[in-house]
Formats: structure tokens, C-alpha cells, sequence
């Protein structure tokens, strides 16, 4: 029975194929953008990276401060939590690093990973080829020069060599073993960073040069993700309980380190924590956007349903009067509604392939870049499109539905076939509900289309135009410190000499790329204080000029600031602020610890404005500068000012210079400063744009539901309309009749809207800098929009209505 309602649905629609075509397409709009929406964030936040076993039970772990961030660990902290925990399994623990593999003819970057000795055990990765690094690749530092391959690298840069495990290859110019393969598909722990070789932690000296640190001693230090495995039975927060107890004792063994330093856990891998929080709130806005952009296309349609079942009412009741039963009829009216709904949302599958390709080009969060194979229509997405599809039938049929189970069969069979108030009234309704949805989502793409202007109007603090940055590494190279040192004084002298060139310098970072991190302690505090959390960076002399940074008070870096000479320090206005709220900086000493021991101090010789060092839309944070003399560092970004408009035409000169100094020098990553300044700007503009495309979906579905019930009461009002126009109403008085029905349709639509959108914005405002979620000047644009757009859409069938003739109104049935 269920085939024979699906056949005569079918059929019956085919005959209908405007009121089918207009259905499918507005239901595919709904259904395709919300699968669209959907492949992202599974993309994002619910696919688990392969190669893990049982991954539910893994957790990551970080050091906090009053449980308000989530930051790295220190090797020292990470090995009490191993030895001591009672909760987990293991504990693994791992950081990040680009590696450059060396060979005579070639230079190739590769993505690495410094890991524990544990690190494959916990996560329960097995090796395709080979052995994977074990625990006693971790006994000493520079002690296993060993690595494992990811199986992509062994496949696409070794061609699948069955003899790969015990050949030796160079990173950094240093000597490694290839010891082992790792299972296919598995790349690491983290959504979009691919991982292509593991290299042992305690090789960390060999892997990442700028490294010079005693960096297993430096309890200070916070440089490793570390992630636990738990135990069976054991939950999420009893493992915290556990940590949290091993803590406060740490705290009370290092005190001037571990003070009110917390433990944070969270469960899951992908994305890392601070970007999986960001993910998370954008990806729910997109959600609840697209959801309400599925409710309007779902409300259309449901609307043409229930015009479709009004007039064929007198066939239902043959129906009845035939003998169907209420639950048959019922029966019918869903499977058309499911045809529909399915037809719309194989349509929608297609419309979310298409849109890949559109999704990639969008920094939809925080500049998270996805590859093609990770939007996957794979069984989640599958499952939701199948889930959504059959809830918008449920709704398509609902209202036709209850009003064929309350028809009554002599009433109907005599009827003249004119529609019911109480039909139009619904139909209203459902428009008026359309339009408050409208508004909601118009309001929520106000609101970041100022975010975003207001975002692109704040000052970062430097000047980013005619800067080039080029990232240079020559402990990469294998050269010592004595050696990169000449390297980079030659490299400044010569790329000076450019014509075009009007500022050099040198820095371990660059604005908006992240920063380091260390603690410092300042003259001004007792012995029990804790140490201050402290962004840095390491520059030489000309920085703040080249990259236009003000220089408040006291003096800049100068080449007599060396290695042997007294420390000094540069600090950031608001660590000025929390340090010496009351007296200059200049003069002031903080030591800064490289390791355990060190109470050396610095003196600061000045104060710079501060910069944006992470995000534009950031809180100032306190930061200082030291020389570069001072404290060496192999890994730097040259900053080179361009005397011309656009920095890019140095773009082949500086590297040039680069590799007339050494010929193997690896030169990649050239960029302006000025770009990363765009790119930054790419989770507001991503999040102002696909908004701006949902409120503008909305507002023409909302427009065509309005035009549809306008124009339906107009062709159901002809008689009456004949009958007001022969006793001697003008066209002008017609005119205002039916645009005032939709007005005042439009007008509690808005209404409605504003008072929804008072009370749901508010949950934006995390994701929204500069302007208010109640904004009156976006609330005042949205409803002038959607009155104008309203209007025309009122306006069409009106001026029809205008062209009626009386003596044909008057014969009309």
C-alpha cells in the first residue's frame, strides 16, 4: 500500500510540475545549505583523525591559570603528571616542528613532530613497516637519532621503497635512521596539520636548533600538547581530580613557578583546544543560521502544500465518501510530502558537493584551511541530509494533514470551492513567521558585517604596508651559533644595500603569527610572588622603525648591545601598566630565566607602543623585546621595508642575496606583512559573507512567500474586488487594499522578528568586536530592507489586481 501511495503521489505531481519544480527548489535551498554547513563543522569538530584506537577515550591536558586558558606544558610538569597519575594509562606528550630534509640536489620542507617516547603506545598506532618510537628512543637527549614516516611521505617521496626501514636520511642537515612506516591513513592528532614524520623528543636540540635552551630542565618553559589515555571506567573528571591533586602539589614544591598554575582537560582530538572553541561557536552560529533559513524554505513550501490540499479538497472528500479511511488519506498526503523532501534533498547532496570547492576558499574560522578529502559526504553527513530531509516532509505535510483529517464530506462536495478564512489566515500566519525568521537572520548578518568593518578599522599598532618578511633558518643548514650569527650580519649589510630598500631587520616572530611565551619576574615583586606569563620576542636594532612601531620613551637596541655587554629589555605599554601603574619603566630590571637558576635581570631602556601580536580583535597583552645579540636565535624572519608602494617587487632580490651568502640556504614562505594582515581579517570576512548569503537566501524565500499568500488572497478576492470596483472604487483604492493586507503582514513579521532578535543575538556577542548585538542602527536597516523588499513583493499582485474586470469578476466561480 505504501508503493501504490508513493507511485500515485508520484504521478500526481508530475501532473502538477510548476507546484513540484517550485518545491523541490526551495526545499534543495534549505536541505543544501544546512548539509553544506554540516560537512564543515563534521569536518571541524566531529571527525576523528584515523589511525587511533578507541579515540573516545583520549584526553588533552594543559597547564592553566585559574582554569581561564588553555596553554602548553613544560617537559618537567609533563613527567610528574606521567609518573604520578593513577587515572590514565599513559601520558604522551608532543610539539609541533617544521623539519627541512636535505639532500645533494634538493631542499624539501617537511611538517614534524617531536613526540614522547610513549606517544604511538597511547595513542594505540601501528606500524605498516618497521618499528614506531618507543620509550627507550627517549633515554637521553641527541642519544636516537631515529625517525618514523608518515605512509603518504613513504609512498609519494620515497616511492613506496620495501627497503625504507634503516635508511638514513638528512634533517636540518643532521643525520636520522628510518626506523619505521606508520599505519595508512594515519597522520597525527589534529584536523588539518598533517604530520609526515615523528622524530624522538629528546632529539629536540637536532630538530628545532632554535632550541637552545635546556629545555628538559626548564620547568618555566611551556612547550608540549600532552595527552593522556584514561583508564577504563574512569571519567573526564575524575582524571581532573587526580591532576588537579598532583598540581597543587607541584605548587607547593614550585612555588615561584607552579603558583595558582591549574589543569585543564579536554576530552577529544582535532582541532586544538583555543581553535576548537573558536570553531565551535562559529560553526553553532552557522548552524542556527542555516537551521533558520530551513525553517523559512520548509514554511514556503509547507504554505504551497496546503494551497495544493485547498484545492483538492473536493477530491479528498470523493476519497472519503469512497471509503479511505483518514489514516489512508493521511498516508498520501505524507508520502507526496516525502517525495518531495527526498527529491530536495538528493538535490541538496548535489548542491553541498558543489559547494566544496566554495567552503575551501572561506578562512570560515580561525584560519583553519581544510583540504577536498576532508569534506567528505561521508555516513554523518549522510545520515543528517536523510534526517533533515524526512523532518521538512514531516513539517511539508503537517498542516495539510490536519486539515484533511478535519473535512467533513457533504459540506465540501456542495461547496463552491472558494477558500476558507480560517485556511487563509493560516497561510498568513505561516508568512508571518517567515518574515520574524528573516529578520532574525538579516540582524545576525548586520551585526558581523560590522564586526568585520569594525575589525578592518583597527589600528594593529605597525605599518604593514612595503613590508616583506622572509623566514630564514640556518641552524637548518647546520650552522652553530658563531657561524648564523655572521650569516645574519652579512645577510642584514647586503640586503641593505638594495635600491628600493629602507629598513632591515630581524625577528624570532612576526605580528599576528603567534607568539612566545615565558615567565618573568619584575624588581617590583616579593619572593612569593608567582612569575608573570610573558609574550616576547628577540629582534636587533631597526625593528620598531621597520616596521613602524612608536617608540614612546627611552632609546631602541643598539649594535652595541651584545653578548658580553649589560642586559637590556624593551617593554609593551600595558606591561607598563600592570608593573609600574605609578613611575616610568626606564630603569626598571625584570630577569628573565633561560633555566633553572637563573636570576639574572635586564634592564629596560624602553617603551614601545604596544601591537596587535595575535589577533586584531585582541585585549593588549604584556610583552617585551630583547636583543638578538643577546640572546641568539638560528630561526628569524628578515623584515624587509620596500622604499616602493608594493613590497612583492623585492620579492626575488632579497632571496637572491639570501643564496649568494649559501647557495643551500632554503628560502620559502616569502609573504608581506600586508597579507597576513588580509588573512587575518579571514574569519570575519568568511563569517560576513556566508551570513550575507543566508540572509539574503532568507529574504527571497520570505519574499516569495509573501508574494505567493498576496497573490492567492487576490485570486481568491477577484469577485469581490469585481464587485468593489463596479460600485465605484478606483484603481488607487484596490492598490492600497491588497498592499495593506501584506503590509500589515510584513509589519507583525518585523515585529515578531525584533523581539526575537532582542532576546537570541545576545548569544553572538562573543564572536562580535565593536558593536552591540542589539545594535539600533542594524535593527534599523534590517527593517527598512525587508519593508522595501516586502513591498515590491506586496506591490506585483496588487497592480493585478488592479487590472481585474468587473463584469468577468462578477461571472467569476
Amino acid at each position: 500500500m505504501l508503493w501504490q501511495d508513493l507511485k500515485y503521489g508520484l504521478r500526481g505531481l508530475r501532473k502538477d510540475r510548476v507546484f513540484t519544480l517550485v518545491a523541490l527548489l526551495t526545499s534543495a535551498l534549505g536541505i543544501g545549505a544546512n548539509t553544506a554547513i554540516f560537512t564543515l563543522a563534521n569536518a571541524l569538530l566531529f571527525r576523528t583523525p584515523l589511525g587511533i584506537n578507541h579515540p573516545q577515550q583520549i584526553v588533552l591536558i594543559s597547564r592553566s591559570q585559574n582554569g581561564s586558558d588553555f596553554n602548553e606544558v613544560s617537559y618537567p610538569d609533563y613527567v610528574d603528571f606521567r609518573d604520578a597519575s593513577t587515572t590514565f594509562l599513559s601520558l604522551a606528550a608532543y610539539r609541533r616542528t617544521d623539519l627541512q630534509l636535505t639532500g645533494d640536489a634538493f631542499q624539501e620542507p617537511l611538517s614534524g613532530m617531536l613526540v614522547s617516547g610513549n606517544y604511538f603506545q597511547t595513542l594505540g598506532t601501528r606500524a605498516d613497516r618497521g618499528r614506531l618510537i618507543m620509550p627507550e628512543d627517549n633515554l637521553a637527549p641527541g642519544a636516537s637519532p631515529v625517525v618514523v614516516i608518515s605512509h603518504v611521505l613513504w609512498q609519494q617521496r620515497f616511492a613506496s621503497d620495501p627497503n625504507i626501514v634503516g635508511r638514513v636520511i638528512h634533517l636540518n642537515a643532521f643525520a636520522f635512521t628510518i626506523v619505521g612506516v606508520t599505519e595508512q591513513g594515519f597522520a597525527g592528532t589534529e584536523v588539518s596539520r598533517s604530520a609526515d614524520i615523528w622524530v624522538p623528543l629528546t632529539m629536540y636540540s637536532q630538530a628545532v636548533p632554535t632550541f637552545y635552551e635546556r629545555r628538559l630542565e626548564a620547568r618555566q618553559m611551556s612547550w608540549l600538547t600532552v595527552l593522556g589515555r584514561l583508564k577504563p571506567g574512569v571519567t573526564v573528571q575524575a582524571a581532573h581530580a587526580d591532576l588537579n591533586a598532583i598540581s597543587r602539589r607541584l605548587e607547593q614544591t614550585y612555588p615561584n613557578i607552579d603558583k595558582r598554575a591549574g589543569v585543564t582537560l579536554m576530552a577529544g582530538l582535532g582541532l586544538q583546544p583555543e581553535r576548537r572553541e573558536e570553531a565551535r561557536r562559529r560553526m553553532e552560529l552557522l548552524m542556527a543560521i542555516a537551521g533558520l533559513v530551513l525553517m523559512i524554505a520548509s514554511a514556503n513550501v509547507a504554505s504551497l502544500f496546503l494551497a495544493r490540499a485547498v484545492n483538492r479538497r473536493k477530491e479528498l472528500a470523493v476519497r472519503r465518501a469512497l471509503g479511505a479511511s483518514t489514516f489512508r488519506i493521511v498516508r498520501q498526503l505524507l508520502a507526496e510530502a516525502l517525495v518531495i523532501s527526498i527529491g530536495g534533498g538528493v538535490l541538496g547532496l548535489l548542491m553541498a558537493v558543489w559547494s566544496k570547492a566554495l567552503l575551501l576558499r572561506f578562512d570560515v574560522l580561525t584560519g583553519i584551511r581544510l583540504a577536498p578529502q576532508d569534506l567528505q559526504l561521508n555516513a554523518r553527513v549522510l545520515l543528517f541530509a536523510l534526517a533533515i530531509s524526512i523532518v521538512t516532509a514531516l513539517i511539508f505535510a503537517l498542516v495539510p494533514m490536519v486539515d484533511s483529517s478535519r473535512l467533513e464530506l457533504q459540506p465540501t462536495l456542495r461547496a463552491s470551492g472558494v477558500i476558507g478564512a480560517s485556511r487563509s489566515r493560516l497561510r498568513a500566519l505561516i508568512v508571518v513567521a517567515e518574515i520574524a525568521v528573516t529578520v532574525v537572520v538579516l540582524i545576525a548578518a548586520g551585526l558581523f558585517e560590522r564586526t568585520l568593518f569594525n575589525t578592518q578599522s583597527v589600528d594593529p599598532g605597525f605599518n604593514a604596508d612595503r613590508i616583506l618578511m622572509i623566514p630564514i633558518d640556518v641552524g637548518r643548514r647546520g650552522l652553530g651559533e658563531g657561524q648564523g650569527r655572521v650569516f645574519y650580519d652579512q645577510l642584514i649589510e647586503r640586503v641593505q644595500r638594495i635600491p628600493g630598500v629602507s629598513g632591515v631587520s630581524l625577528a624570532i616572530t612576526a605580528p599576528l603569527g603567534g607568539q612566545w611565551r615565558t615567565g618573568v619576574r619584575a624588581e617590583t615583586q616579593s619572593p612569593g610572588d608567582p612569575e608573570i606569563a610573558c609574550d616576547y620576542n628577540i629582534i636587533t636594532p631597526g625593528h620598531f622603525q621597520t616596521l613602524g612601531i612608536t617608540l614612546e620613551s627611552g632609546r631602541d637596541f643598539t649594535p652595541q648591545d651584545q653578548v658580553g655587554s649589560a642586559p637590556v629589555v624593551i617593554v609593551g605599554e600595558e606591561f607598563a601598566r600592570r608593573e609600574f601603574p605609578h613611575d616610568s619603566p626606564i630603569g626598571k630590571r625584570i630577569s628573565i630565566p633561560r633555566f633553572p637558576g637563573d636570576t639574572s635581570a635586564s634592564e629596560i631602556v624602553g617603551l614601545v607602543k604596544d601591537v596587535k601580536y595575535e589577533q586584531l580583535t585582541e585585549a593588549p597583552r604584556p610583552y617585551f623585546y630583547v636583543p638578538f645579540a643577546q640572546r641568539y636565535q638560528s630561526e628569524a624572519i628578515l623584515f624587509v621595508r620596500s622604499s616602493a608602494p608594493d613590497a612583492s617587487v623585492l620579492g626575488r632580490a632579497v632571496p637572491d642575496e639570501v643564496r649568494a651568502l649559501d647557495r643551500n640556504m632554503p628560502v620559502y614562505g616569502v609573504r608581506t606583512l600586508g597579507t597576513r594582515l588580509n588573512a587575518s581579517l579571514g574569519p570575519p570576512r568568511s563569517a560576513a559573507t556566508l551570513l550575507g548569503v543566508f540572509g539574503l537566501l532568507a529574504l527571497l524565500l520570505a519574499s516569495v512567500g509573501l508574494y505567493g499568500v498576496v497573490g492567492y488572497s487576490v485570486a481568491h478576492r477577484t469577485r469581490e474586488i469585481g464587485v468593489r470596483m463596479a460600485l465605484g472604487a478606483q484603481r488607487r483604492d484596490v492598490l492600497r487594499l491588497v498592499v495593506r493586507q501584506g503590509m500589515m503582514l510584513i509589519a507583525l513579521g518585523i515585529a515578531a522578528g525584533l523581539a526575537t532578535a532582542f532576546a537570541v543575538t545576545r548569544l553572538t556577542s562573543s564572536l562580535l568586536f565593536g558593536v552591540s548585538p542589539t545594535d539600533p542602527t542594524t535593527l534599523a536597516v534590517t527593517t527598512v530592507l525587508l519593508a522595501a523588499v516586502g513591498s515590491l513583493a506586496c506591490l506585483i499582485p496588487a497592480r493585478r489586481a488592479t487590472r481585474v474586470d468587473p463584469l468577468v469578476a462578477l461571472r467569476y466561480e
